[in-house]
This record gives structure tokens, C-alpha cells and sequence, in this order.
């Protein structure tokens, strides 16, 4: 026998440390609930996760965009049921001062009513906002834009707005902001001084019904795609983190059962090395 090099402690200590390697990495995963902790833990399937972490964390904040411009459109829509709401009290006022069995002071104060209702389009158009974003407003009325134009059904400026709606480039829903006061819709003009006047006025309103009725049906169909833009976003991000858990989770069975294998094995190294410096003290007593 030799005692100069003890190889059974040295082979045991070896093992040893191996199977608290083992215990630490499997203590560390149960403890943080991931597989993947570190690069060195998996190289190539840390790539894929970060990949669709990224990912998810994009889609997420698209679906928060997406809830935020239905907000948006949906202001917007607001506003205009009332612009519909006045439009339709002006008609009836119309209406009703055409008819030649009113008296001067009569058409006087269905005029000052029509006057009421036109400066409250005006302020609609002026008050109206969403995050401090003018909705209704003609962005050249302070001299802000002066190259602006109306666009083709004469009330769409020239205010393009988008939303991202994935998390990528270019996933885009785009709408083009109303722009609606009293010299669009052409109300300011209205006026009941006689019945003739008056008629007129009803073909003036029914066209500005027809505008608005537009320009909410455009924005309608905007919200739908806003809507499906979110319901979109949240199964995506959905199915992603379901395949980010199946590759970084940790599978609390398997570590649980790799920890309790190491422990075993730790404890029959300690053993074994207790028994092996042993042999050497039996050595040692022979000799002395």
C-alpha cells in the first residue's frame, strides 16, 4: 500500500465536487424557476428566447397602442354624435322657420338658436381633444400650417395619424383626422329670415349630415381594425410566451429529481472519502 498519493480521496473529492455542481445548478433553477440562467446554460436556445422575449414585450406594448388609438377613434366618434345631434336640431329648426306662420320675433329667436347651435360646433371643433391632441381642429387656424388644404370630401385634413399596431416595421393602421367647424359643414350660413332662406338651409344640413355620417363611418371601420389589431396582438404575445416558457422554464420534476440524485451521490462521496483517508490512518497506525 501507498500513502504518498491517495487517489481514492483524490477520485472521490472529484466526484464530489461534480455532484455539488450538480446540486447548485439545480437549486438555482428551482429557485428562479428557469432552465436558462445564464448563457453558459443553453448558448443556442438563449438566443431563441431573447429573440422572442423581444418579441412578446413588443407585441404587449402594441396592444396597449392598439387600446390606446380605440380610445382615440373613439372620442372622436363621441364629438361627432354631437355635431350629428346639433346638425339634426338645426334641421328641425329649419324646418320650422320655413314655415310662413311665423312672425318676425319668431324666426328672430329660431335664428338665435341656430346662431347657439353653430357657435357650439365651433367650440366642438376647437375643444375637443384626446391627450391634449386637437381631434376636430383645422391644424391651419393658427397659422401653424399654412399650406393646408381640405382634403377630398372637403373635411379631411391634413393630419395623418398612426398607429403601431405590432411590433415590428411597418405594422401600421393609418387614418387621416376630420377636420370639421361650421365653414366646412357650410352651417354658418344657415339662417330663417324667411322661408325661402329657410329651405335652403335644409339642403345645406343635409349635406353636412352626409359629411359627418361619413367621416364616422370611415372611423368606425378604423376602430374595428383596431379592435382585431388588439385581439391580434394579445393571442400573438399569448402563443409566444407559451413557447418562451417551453424553452426557459424549468421543469420543476426533472430538477427536483437531479437534485435529489446529486444529494445522494454527494453523501456516498463524503462516505467514501471519509472511508479512504481511513485507509491511510490504518496505514499510519501500523507504522508508528
Amino acid at each position: 500500500m501507498v500513502i504518498k498519493h491517495n487517489m481514492s480521496t483524490q477520485f472521490a473529492t472529484r466526484h464530489l465536487n461534480i455532484s455539488e455542481d450538480v446540486k447548485g445548478r439545480a437549486t438555482e433553477r428551482l429557485t428562479t424557476g428557469y432552465r436558462i440562467n445564464r448563457a453558459a446554460d443553453s448558448a443556442a436556445s438563449m438566443v431563441v428566447w431573447e429573440s422572442i422575449r423581444n418579441q412578446v414585450r413588443g407585441l404587449d406594448q402594441a396592444g396597449r397602442n392598439s387600446q390606446d388609438g380605440q380610445g382615440f377613434i373613439n372620442t372622436a366618434d363621441s364629438g361627432m354624435n354631437e355635431l350629428t345631434s346639433i346638425l339634426h336640431r338645426m334641421k328641425e329648426l329649419c324646418v320650422q322657420g320655413a314655415n310662413d306662420t311665423n312672425t318676425a320675433e319668431d324666426r328672430e329667436d329660431i335664428q338665435m338658436e341656430i346662431d347657439a347651435l353653430n357657435n357650439e360646433i365651433n367650440r366642438i371643433a376647437e375643444e375637443t381633444e384626446f391627450n391634449k391632441i386637437k381631434i376636430f381642429k383645422d391644424p391651419g387656424t393658427d397659422g401653424d400650417d399654412p399650406d393646408w388644404q381640405p382634403g377630398g370630401n372637403g373635411v379631411e385634413g391634413n393630419r395623418e395619424f398612426v398607429f403601431q399596431v405590432g411590433a415590428n416595421s411597418k405594422q401600421l393602421v393609418t387614418t387621416r383626422l376630420p377636420v370639421f367647424n361650421t365653414k366646412i359643414l357650410g352651417t354658418e350660413g344657415v339662417n330663417v329670415s324667411d322661408s325661402v332662406n329657410a329651405t335652403s338651409g335644409l339642403a345645406v344640413l343635409d349635406k353636412s349630415l352626409e359629411i359627418v355620417d361619413i367621416e364616422r363611418s370611415r372611423l368606425g371601420a378604423v376602430s374595428n381594425r383596431l379592435e382585431h389589431a388588439y385581439a391580434n396582438s394579445e393571442n400573438a404575445s399569448e402563443n409566444s410566451q407559451a413557447s418562451e416558457a417551453t424553452i426557459r422554464d424549468t421543469d420543476i420534476a426533472d430538477e427536483a429529481i437531479a437534485y435529489a440524485t446529486a444529494d445522494i451521490i454527494q453523501q456516498a462521496d463524503i462516505a467514501m472519502i471519509a472511508q479512504a483517508n481511513g485507509e491511510r490512518e490504518t496505514i499510519l497506525a501500523m507504522v508508528l
